[in-house]
């Protein structure tokens, strides 16, 4: 019975615990959705019924009601910025209607800042038992509003009152502050536990929420057996009742009929033991004896086998196993015999016994032995020939290696002087052909500067061949003159013959004014063969300047194309220097190689001449056995055994 009054109060325990864990699971979930925060987190002008969400959340407030409508009484949020509380039916409470600050649930939720259960208490409105869970609703840090729900305990009541106790037993619920939430009898529901008229150790265990198992206590005066099952998360206790006389009834019925099972047991049990003891321990001291004197060494003892039994059995088994070690202690001396020959370096014996049992796998083993140490002695003494013979050739390559290696660095580091070399006179032609690309621009400049004036000169012989025409021009005008004027001096000369002796001294300025004008025409003759002769030469050397300009132009662009060809040069130099200097560090690596080469060659020599004088060693380590196939002796055997095993002492010698 103490079992199944502990198994009930855990029962009501769990059932407890699931409905409450039900609703703080709602209660969070409520607390954090987006609707609530928002809710309780903006302040809109005319309060929460204004809010944008108003309606949103008033819905989810009845849903929630609705679904658990059997549990549930109101589903609310309190918002602590504007001190109003919203409840599942529409109803808004004001700072003026409901001053929250003096409710248990809200100072519960600031003080542990986690989700609460209130203590139960009597419903104002429907004077039932009621119990509010709440849960924080926290905005960036800041606690700004409370869910809760309202729970009508009558639902879980009912369930505690299903479950049944025995026959006359019960369940009893207390909440954390040890108030009586439910008990068959209503007139102590909602009174505390101390005023219950509870014995020291059920109170004590109720208050101090402890796991008792099937205690006796009192309460009024009347005995019962309990056990309490404490919920640790809400603070409640469940305590299974049952009466004494009811415990007390199964208990004694049940250790009579165990009483008297056992007693009955316990004497059938001491008769068979007895016989079974009597018929073990007789043929168990005869075989004692024997084993006792076969473990002191002495091997011809006999077993009586008599009877039927395992024990029988067992002297049989016993008595075989004496025969059997009579004959492996022939097997154990030519075996131990054999071995010491084989550490002895002698691979060359042959087997006498006749090896039976699992000494047959002595005998194959050593065989085995035999064939495989000969065969790998064999073949490692073959391969240390090999090795030797290998090593010295290795040796012999490994030095002609190194000094080829050698010689090869020392190749090696002449053509990288070479390449250097190279590399610096590279760079010079390069230095110089940029120098003489420099003096080449400087020239092309003077060229360019002596076409520039060949072409002002040109330019002048222009402007001079087109002054002698004018002067030609001018030079006829004058002949033309002096032709009218040798005219006008004849007509003279005549007017002053007709004039006589009157005209004498106008005939003679005829004559000299035709005189003068015919130096004059001769003057202009002179002058206009010298004029065309300036005028041939200065075409002439018009021409020659225009050769000359055009021979310029040409050598300018000449020199250009020497000048882009020397910088192409200088490029090529350049870019050679570089590949030289990439050329020679290649080159340098390959001489560290080289010279890694030879040093490694040098040491693998070294190692071959250890490892052909390791391999010598071998050989002559493996000289030390006798194999069978390298003489032909006879293969060596034991001494012949004892006939029997009566001529062995105790020590193994015949």
């Amino acid at each position: 019975m103490s079992a199944e009054l502990d198994a009930e109060a855990r029962a009501a325990s769990s059932q407890v615990e699931a409905f409450f864990e039900r609703y703080y699971g709602i209660s969070e979930c409520l607390a954090a959705t987006q609707i609530v925060r928002d809710t309780t987190t903006e302040v809109t002008e005319g309060g929460i019924a204004a809010h944008r969400l108003y309606g949103s959340l008033l819905e989810t407030l009845k849903l929630i009601q609705q679904n658990n409508a059997e549990d549930i009484d109101f589903v609310w949020v309190a918002n602590l910025t504007t001190g109003e509380v919203l409840q599942n039916d529409g109803t808004i409470f004001g700072p003026a209607e409901l001053d929250y600050t003096t409710r248990s649930w809200y100072k519960l939720v600031t003080e542990k800042q986690d989700t609460i259960i209130t203590e139960a208490y009597t419903s104002v409105n429907t004077n039932a038992t009621m119990v509010t869970v709440a849960s924080p609703v926290y905005s960036n840090g800041k606690l700004v509003g409370i869910v809760g729900i309202d729970l009508n305990m009558e639902h879980i009541t009912q369930r505690l009152a299903a479950i049944s106790v025995g026959t006359d037993g019960y369940i009893t619920l207390y909440d954390s502050s040890n108030r009586i939430v439910y008990h068959p009898d209503s007139s102590v529901v909602n009174t505390n536990a101390a005023d219950a008229n509870y014995s020291s150790n059920m109170l004590n265990a109720i208050v101090n929420k402890e796991d008792l198992s099937a205690t006796l206590y009192t309460r009024g005066g009347t005995e019962y057996y309990g056990s309490t099952s404490s919920i640790e998360s809400l603070g409640y206790t469940v305590l299974g009742v049952m009466p004494v006389t009811e415990y007390t009834t199964h208990t004694s019925a049940i250790l009579r009929v165990l009483i008297i099972g056992m007693v009955g047991c316990a004497i059938l049990l001491t008769a068979v033991c007895v016989f079974i003891a009597l018929s073990i321990t007789r043929p168990l001291k005869r075989l004692n004896t024997a084993v006792g004197k076969l473990a002191d060494g002495e091997l011809n003892v006999t077993v009586d086998t008599h009877g039927r039994d395992e024990v029988a059995e067992v002297g049989d088994n016993v008595a075989r196993i004496v025969e059997r070690l009579k004959e492996y202690i022939l097997y154990i001396d030519e075996v131990s015999v054999v071995l010491n020959q084989i550490g002895a370096g002698n691979l060359v014996f042959t087997l006498q016994q006749e090896y039976v049992g699992e000494f047959s796998k002595i005998k194959e083993a050593l065989l085995n032995i035999r064939s495989t140490l000969t065969e790998t002695l064999t073949n490692i003494a073959q391969s240390a020939d090999q090795v030797n013979a290998g090593s010295e050739q290795i040796a012999s390559g490994a030095q002609a290696l190194a000094q080829g290696a050698t010689e090869q660095a020392s190749s090696v580091q002449e053509l990288s002087s070479a390449v250097q070399e190279l590399s610096r006179q590279a760079t010079e032609e390069a230095e110089k052909a940029i120098e003489a690309g420099r003096f080449l621009e400087q020239v092309k400049d003077e060229v360019e500067k002596s076409n520039s004036q060949m072409e002002t000169m040109r330019k002048a012989m222009e402007d001079i061949s087109v002054q002698s025409t004018a002067i030609r021009g001018i030079i006829k005008t004058i002949d033309d003159i002096a032709f009218q004027t040798n005219i006008l001096a004849l007509n003279a000369a005549v007017e002053a013959a007709r004039a006589g002796s009157a005209g004498k001294g106008f005939a003679v300025v005829a004559d000299e004014v035709r005189s003068l004008a015919g130096k004059s025409a001769e003057a202009a003759q002179k002058t206009n063969e010298l004029i065309e002769n300036s005028v041939r030469a200065v075409e002439h050397g018009e021409e020659l300047t225009k050769l000359t300009a055009d021979s310029l132009v040409v050598v300018s662009d000449r020199t250009k194309q020497v000048v882009a060809t020397m910088e192409a040069v200088a490029e090529a130099y350049h870019e050679q220097a570089d590949r030289l200097s990439e050329i020679s560090k290649g080159v340098d690596q390959i001489s560290d190689v080289v010279q890694t080469n030879s040093a490694t060659a040098e040491e693998s020599a070294a190692a071959s001449q250890q490892l052909s004088g390791q391999a010598s060693m071998m050989h002559q380590q493996i000289a030390q056995f006798k194999l069978g196939q390298d003489i032909g002796e006879p293969a060596w055997q034991p001494e012949a055994a004892p006939a029997s095993f009566d001529e062995w002492d105790m020590e193994g010698k015949y």
